[in-house]
């Protein structure tokens, strides 16, 4: 069926099966859950760009103003979809690194529960008009608690896990995970503690920011690079190309995340240090990036060509990408002479939604579109609309990013005009909102094959013949992508 169980022996074909079994219904819940969450995400991102672009549209209902429509939309992305889809990778992925079947999923779907209600909570009242007009932590800080526990109910059962591992070298991926379950309690409690519903305007403002960018560094990252660096060598047939390379780039993380944030507001109301050493640490940790990707890049060697057939391969592959792309106009928005221009514009929201769904989410999908065949035992139904999934998504991330960059440094060229009224910029940079318009729907469209062939799978309804679903292979022609891509070169029928 795969690669990996294809050179296994029948122990571990048995041994991965029950892991897999282990965690199927926790799993299948975070997935799914984090599915429906997506789905209202982009219905939020169309309409909010549109209510951006047109501005009297519903004016006469507080519920759809942008003020509201477009904090909702990141809470229900960040929180509804991203983190339970990661949730989910985390969980399996620590089973099967550790050779663990998982005790307690019982426990681990009630905490699934206890968040949803935190995020459900948290979208209703800041709909409601209860926020704090905080990117990513908009909610009431009473919230914050439901968020908290449901969060340590469900990583608290991955340390056991790794404990119990059996002995040898700790593996990367482990590395990233345990980094993960530990960082974020950390930033999140930090965060809502410092800001509170009555903290300092100014230094509110920072640690808003520093959570943000702690988000991204200290939890998407981490889960992301622990699941590519599982798959990536599980479909190349190889192990990595440098292990030590790959400690690199954790430690550089490890240590460098931490102090980004602040380069958002330089020239802002803080001692000039701070803004500083943040932009200077979000240049270093370009270092981390380039040393994972120069390790998938030389596993891959050779067998490029995999990408084409592999859907997990290809999301994967994009999404680190993606994160390549984040780091460096992250460091780049950094310096002074840039971050003074840019940093009320579109482009820091063009920024975000390419950490999150560039980067995260691709790398999500890829994760998923290989773990789910293994906990249901049926493989997906269609390589076409995996194919429409991965383009349109790509053509969608891509338009709501160039979009928002360019059109941010259009924007912020306006606003430094000072012989000119501010409405000029608004002006300015309402063409380019179309642009994000249109970008969702291409999302959308992306996404409703993805949640059609998920929900089959989630009730037992995908493809039982023999073969992975590959991307240009007929369903079960071939065992695994490199089989296509042999029987490709061969010039045989795909």
């Amino acid at each position: 069926m795969s690669l990996d169980l294809n050179q296994a022996t029948p122990e571990d074909i048995r041994e991965r099966a029950a892991i897999d079994r282990s965690v199927r219904y926790p799993v299948l819940f975070f997935f799914t859950s984090a599915a429906a969450w997506l789905f209202v995400a982009t219905l939020l991102g169309f309409l909010s760009g549109l209510k951006l672009r047109v501005p009297t549209l519903w004016e006469d209902c507080p519920w759809l103003g942008y003020s509201r429509l477009f904090p909702v939309h990141m809470l229900a992305l960040v929180y509804g979809w991203a983190m339970q889809a990661g949730l989910g990778v985390m969980i399996w992925l620590m089973a099967r690194l550790t050779r663990n079947e998982l005790k307690n999923p019982v426990t681990v779907i009630v905490a699934g529960h206890l968040w949803n209600a935190g995020v459900a909570v948290a979208v209703i009242t800041v709909w409601a008009g209860l926020g704090r007009s905080m990117p990513w932590l908009d909610f009431p800080v009473w919230v914050a608690p439901l968020l908290f526990i449901g969060y340590l109910m469900v990583t608290l059962w991955l340390i056991p896990m790794f404990r119990a591992r059996r002995a040898g070298e700790v593996y990367v991926s482990e590395m990233y995970l345990i980094g993960a379950a530990l960082w974020f309690p950390w930033i999140f409690a930090t965060a809502n503690l410092l800001v509170g519903d009555e903290g300092a305007a100014t230094m509110s403002t920072g640690i808003n920011a520093w959570y943000m960018s702690n988000l991204i560094y200290f939890w998407f990252a981490p889960v992301a690079l622990a699941s590519a660096y599982y798959l990536v060598p599980k479909i190349a047939g190889r192990p990595i190309h440098s292990y030590p390379l790959a400690q690199v780039g954790f430690w550089a993380l490890a240590v460098l995340a931490g102090w980004t944030g602040f380069q958002r507001y330089v020239g802002g109301p803080f001692p000039a240090w701070i803004p500083a050493v943040s932009g200077a640490a979000s240049i270093f940790i370009i270092v981390a990036v380039v040393a994972a990707g120069a390790n998938f890049w030389f596993t891959l060697r050779g067998r490029q060509k995999l990408w084409e057939y592999s859907p997990t391969l290809r999301f994967t592959l994009f999404g680190v990408l993606m994160f390549l792309a984040y780091a460096v106009l992250s460091g780049v928005s950094s310096f002074f002479s840039l971050s003074q221009v840019l940093q009320f514009s579109h482009f820091v929201v063009g920024l975000d939604t390419l950490a999150v769904y560039g980067f995260f989410s691709m790398a999500a999908f890829g994760a998923i579109y290989y773990i789910v065949p293994r906990i249901t035992g049926c493989e997906w139904p269609s390589p076409t609309l995996i194919r429409g999934h991965f383009w349109f998504s790509t053509y969608g991330i891509g338009t709501v990013v160039l979009t928002m960059l360019v059109g941010g440094f259009a924007q912020a060229g306006q606003m430094n005009q000072w012989d000119q009224a501010f409405v000029r910029s608004v002006e300015v940079a309402n063409g380019w909102i179309v642009g994000r318009i249109v970008a969702w729907l291409l999302i959308a469209a992306a996404n409703l094959g993805f949640f059609y062939q998920l929900a089959l799978m989630f009730i037992g309804r995908g493809r039982r013949s023999a073969g992975p679903t590959l991307i240009h292979a007929e369903p079960g022609s071939v065992g695994s992508a490199e089989e296509a891509v042999a029987l490709a070169g061969a010039g045989g029928h795909h």
